[in-house]
């Protein structure tokens, strides 16, 4: 069997379906190519900043469980909350993806279910792709253009000899909220002789919420996370875990193959924050670039980059945070004043490089603090456990 479209893309995510859609709105022939039986993702419950509603246009309220108004940090000896001006949102993975797959199919976008990738080859005109239907027979895509949205572990990425992005894992617990907790209030616990990165508690309803940490190592994770639900005296209810990659300023997330122009999006393409290990929004902003590029025939590099600034600061901020000890975070939640604060609360999380600069201005001590960071070596107890999202991934995806 032999099919042909303008742009093939494997992998019904959300960065997937959002560049189907905006493709096919302008006037490409698009397919997606998705190896489960049908879209249903695991459950997991994320929080986004407004910059989603923004890079999408409109806002998705079937996808919306919860509203935050109050970002809480706590470190071991400080605690500094921010009041958001614009609340960040709890969107459940499942509804957005049900959500952009009615968009895709409104739009014109044909999805092909139970279709697993196999290969690519050159064409005359563009590459040929090949996939195995669930009964084994064979499938021949001849595309113009390839998008990868295949995840972390991307084999499009691989088949096109683009190197895939570290990755962490993240693992959330399901739980009452602790009695008098305000649901309007997402908290932050930092502890680095537990992890490089953080616990949360972030509520999805008035009553529930999920208690997650991100780990470089899953059985350690789940250790930790355990650890962590029985000293708040939490009873977990359900988990929802996943595989996130991690940006890193040197990956190029396109390559070719043949005529074809191959462009990986979301997860594939390593487009998360490192600092928050959050990439729904990013990976829809760079689906968006994506989708621009073949429309309008410019470079994907050059259509990334306010994506790739804005994924560096991310980058930057975490190789000083790993620098950071248990006391330095106490230094840190002490150098937020007022005036920081209310900075923290006007600039959302997905829109930090144009107005990071800003910071010093506010409050000057953030400078001495950066210098002495630069010069710091990264604590044992991070470095004992992987120093993944600080260097440079060094082979081709894992095309599992």
């Amino acid at each position: 069997m032999m099919m042909s479209y303008d742009v093939a893309i494997v992998g019904a995510s959300s960065a997937g379906l959002y560049a189907a859609i905006q493709l096919a709105r302008g006037g490409k022939r698009v397919a997606i190519f998705e190896r489960q039986h049908e879209l249903a993702p695991a459950r997991r419950t994320l929080i986004v900043t407004p910059q989603w509603q923004r890079v999408l246009g409109y806002l998705p309220d079937d996808a919306v469980l919860h509203r935050i108004s109050v970002m809480e940090v706590v470190t071991m000896r400080e605690t500094v909350s921010v009041e958001l001006q614009d609340p960040d949102l709890i969107v459940e993975r499942r509804r957005f993806a049900k959500h952009l797959e009615r968009e895709a199919e409104d739009a014109g976008v044909v999805i092909y279910y139970g279709h697993r990738f196999q290969a690519l080859e050159p064409h005359p005109e563009g590459a040929l792709l090949f996939l195995r239907n669930n009964h084994g027979e064979m499938t021949t895509v001849h595309a113009g253009a390839i998008i990868g949205a295949d995840g972390v572990s991307s084999k499009v990425a691989a088949a096109a000899g683009i190197d895939c992005p570290p990755s962490v894992s993240i693992l959330q617990a399901e739980v009452a909220l602790p009695p008098g907790w305000d649901p309007e209030v997402t908290k932050v616990w930092f502890d680095v002789d537990d992890t490089r990165f953080f616990y949360w508690l972030i509520p999805e309803s008035s009553g529930r919420g999920v208690v997650g940490l991100v780990g470089d190592d899953r059985a350690r994770t789940r250790v930790l996370l355990q650890r962590f639900l029985q000293r708040h005296d939490l009873v977990p209810l359900a988990y929802q875990g996943a595989q996130v990659a991690m940006h890193h300023p040197r990956l190029r997330p396109w390559g070719r193959v043949g005529k074809a122009p191959v462009l990986l999006v979301g997860d594939a393409a390593g487009q998360v924050k490192v600092s928050t290990v959050g990439g729904t929004v990013m990976g829809l902003w760079g689906a968006a670039a994506a989708a621009r590029s073949l429309l309008h025939g410019t470079s994907y590099a050059r259509e990334l980059r306010p994506l790739k600034r804005e994924l560096d600061v991310h980058w930057f901020l975490r190789l000083l945070l790993e620098r950071l000890d248990n006391a330095g975070y106490d230094a840190l939640v002490r150098t937020v004043t007022p005036s920081v604060r209310e900075f923290l609360s006007h600039r959302n999380r997905d829109e930090m490089a144009g107005g990071l600069w800003r910071l010093p201005l506010l409050q000057p001590r953030f400078i001495l603090f950066g210098l002495r960071l630069l010069f710091r070596r990264r604590q044992e107890p991070v470095r004992s456990t992987s120093d993944r999202s600080a260097r440079v991934p060094e082979t081709e995806c894992n095309a599992d």
